[in-house]
């Protein structure tokens, strides 16, 4: 694989419940992305992936990230981050004052 700069506007960009997401890329080892939600707004849920481990970073705001499936919820400051294991649900709600900014990052398994 060769280097390639991902830069901010050229990625797929994807709309979940009321969460902006921008997708930077998914190599099918790595996929890596962006969401915002403004103060209130909530993202729907996802499934899950079946076989990867994903982080989010929370670089911007406050997020609760709701796990339905075991009635848990977790408060994401700026600079947290959550490790969700695989196939597990959740999604995300601003619970702040400003826009929040996320980092979505998952790995398939080797």
């Amino acid at each position: 694989m060769e280097l390639q700069l991902l830069k901010k506007g050229n990625g797929k960009i994807l709309l979940e419940g009321d969460e902006i997401t921008e997708v930077f890329c998914n190599t099918g080892k790595l996929s890596f992305a962006v969401s915002t939600l403004l103060p209130g707004q909530r993202a729907s849920i996802d499934p899950g992936h079946a076989e990867a481990d994903e982080v989010v970073y929370v670089a911007q705001g406050k997020l609760l990230i709701n796990i339905p499936d075991r009635n848990e919820n977790f408060i994401l400051d700026e600079g947290d981050a959550l490790l969700i294991p695989p196939t597990v649900p959740h999604f995300s709600v601003n619970i702040g004052t400003v826009q929040s900014v996320a980092i979505w990052a998952c790995a398939p398994k080797p």
